[in-house]
């Protein structure tokens, strides 16, 4: 008897977008854990495996479906994070002021993260008026 199903693999986005999610889920795990570097370092070795991965591919990864995906989901990321910085920030900032919580370790991490987004998202928005 013949098998008729084919194999399930990996596919090169699926592959792509797990590397860069390990990445993340090792970087903010290990901040939270009290290990910075290390998860700088989790990071930087799944970013560098999912660039050197694109790098090996023979054809286009993304079409232009993605990129309409990609681009409202990039956009509602940053209305949230805005959002929710505009938030969670000034309140941690104001209750460590008045000594009811106190600023953890890891929210400054994730705080210069933001910061740098915003950041490269306002030079990209610049650069995209000159367009």
């Amino acid at each position: 008897m013949a098998e008729t199903a084919t194999p399930r693999h990996i596919g090169g986005r699926t592959l792509y977008v797990a590397l860069w999610a390990l990445g993340f889920v090792l970087y903010a795990g290990l901040i939270v854990a009290g290990y910075p570097i290390a998860g700088v370092a989790g990071f930087a070795v799944c970013g560098v495996a999912a660039l050197a991965y694109v790098g090996t591919r023979d054809r286009a990864m993304f079409d232009e479906r993605d990129g309409r995906l990609l681009g409202h989901a990039s956009a509602n990321t940053i209305q949230l994070l805005g959002v929710v910085s505009a938030v969670v920030f000034p309140s941690m900032v104001a209750l460590d002021a008045l000594g009811v919580a106190a600023w953890p370790t890891w929210l400054g991490y994730f705080g210069y993260f933001v910061a740098g987004l915003f950041a490269v998202w306002v030079a990209f928005l610049l650069v995209e008026r000159r367009r």
